[in-house]
Order: C-alpha cells, then sequence, then structure tokens
C-alpha cells in the first residue's frame, strides 16, 4: 500500500524532544510495571490508532523494526500511510518476523506465533503493543516482581480467556517471552516477562 498524502497528519512538533519524553516513559512502564502514565507530546493519531499508540510508533520505530499489524489496522490506509511516511519502518506479513506488534485487542495473534527471543539472544523477541478499550489500576491482575516493591494491581479490558492464560503461563519460560504495552487513549502500562501475573483474589476467596 503506497502513502495516501490526504491521510498524513503531523507527528510530533519537536520530534527529538518528544521522542525522548515517550521512550523515558516507556522506559518508566516497563520498569515499573503495572504503572499507568498519560502522554501528551501528539495531539492527533491516525484514525485507528490510539494517541497512545501513535506516540509510542513515532519514538520506538525506525527503518530497522520490523512492524506486523493486525488486520484492521493492516487495512487502514491512514495507519499504514502514516507509518510509512513518519516511522518508516518495514511492515512484515509474518507476526513472527516482527519486531513488534501493533493489534486491537481482538485480534491477538497466538504468543506462540511470536518470536521469544533465544537463551543466547532473549533480546530479540518480539514487543506487542496492545490497543484495549479501557486501562485502569483496578484489581483484576495481582503482578509482582522486579520494579514492583509488593504487589500492583492492573486492570488490562477486552482480553479474551485463552490470551490472559497463555500471557499467565508465559512467564514459566523467562527469559524468553514477551514484553507487553497496553493502550488506551492517551494512557499506557506495560508488563514485561519478568513480571508475574495472578487473578485477583478477594479477601473471602484468600481465605
Amino acid at each position: 500500500m503506497a502513502v495516501s498524502s490526504h491521510e498524513l497528519i503531523a507527528g510530533f512538533a519537536d520530534p527529538v524532544q518528544a521522542s525522548q519524553q515517550v521512550f523515558r516513559a516507556a522506559l518508566k512502564v516497563m520498569s515499573e510495571p503495572g504503572t499507568l502514565v498519560e502522554i501528551d507530546y501528539a495531539e492527533t493519531a491516525p484514525k485507528g490508532l490510539d494517541l497512545s499508540t501513535w506516540q509510542l510508533a513515532l519514538s520506538l520505530l525506525d527503518p530497522n523494526t520490523r512492524v506486523w499489524l493486525s488486520p484492521t489496522l493492516a487495512a487502514n490506509d491512514a495507519v499504514i500511510s502514516n507509518l510509512r511516511f513518519h516511522c518508516q519502518c518495514p511492515l512484515v506479513d509474518n507476526p513472527f518476523d516482527a519486531d513488534f506488534v501493533i493489534a486491537w485487542h481482538s485480534e491477538l495473534p497466538l504468543l506462540a506465533e511470536l518470536n521469544w527471543g533465544t537463551a543466547e539472544y532473549p533480546d530479540r523477541s518480539t514487543t506487542l503493543i496492545v490497543q484495549v478499550p479501557a486501562l485502569s489500576d483496578e484489581p483484576d491482575w495481582t503482578l509482582s516482581g522486579p520494579g514492583i516493591e509488593h504487589t500492583r494491581s492492573l486492570y488490562v479490558a477486552g482480553l479474551s480467556e485463552p490470551f490472559r492464560s497463555d500471557l499467565t503461563r508465559s512467564r514459566q519460560r523467562f527469559p524468553l517471552g514477551i514484553d507487553t504495552f497496553w493502550c488506551c487513549d492517551n494512557r499506557m502500562a506495560a508488563l514485561p516477562r519478568t513480571t508475574q501475573i495472578e487473578p485477583f483474589k478477594k479477601a473471602e476467596e484468600a481465605c
């Protein structure tokens, strides 16, 4: 799909400064799993992308990062045109070949279809960027592990039960694994592969 000039929107007003700020925010949510941040360094996003997704793309994607888009996004002329114009990232047909996967929550590939890295190069795994309908610190998942003093709560709406189960079980394969950004409007959170995930248990259930 070629670039459609009429679909193009502006990127960051100050690309260097904004990219650095968004990159710092991305590092923060990865190093403090379950922490929610808001990023507002771009005024608009291409139709089909949340504002947080778009800002991550502007900050993390470049001609050397291969990207796979879920079907609805891959068919979106505005998304394709702006990624090609602003990020110049190559788009791939197979999620296993991607450095980044950008997907709607309802169109997620199976985790088994992604690149988990290798024992020698675990950092060469796919990173997921998932657009979800709601994101909050309400009790749903109980998180623990590096970057979390005791536990932290995170609610990610719209995920299927099979995907939630696969994500939880994937922790058993560390250091292999998939790091994930969750995006909703201008908000984002992250779950690196080091984070343990448990369903939230009410007080009476824990007894």
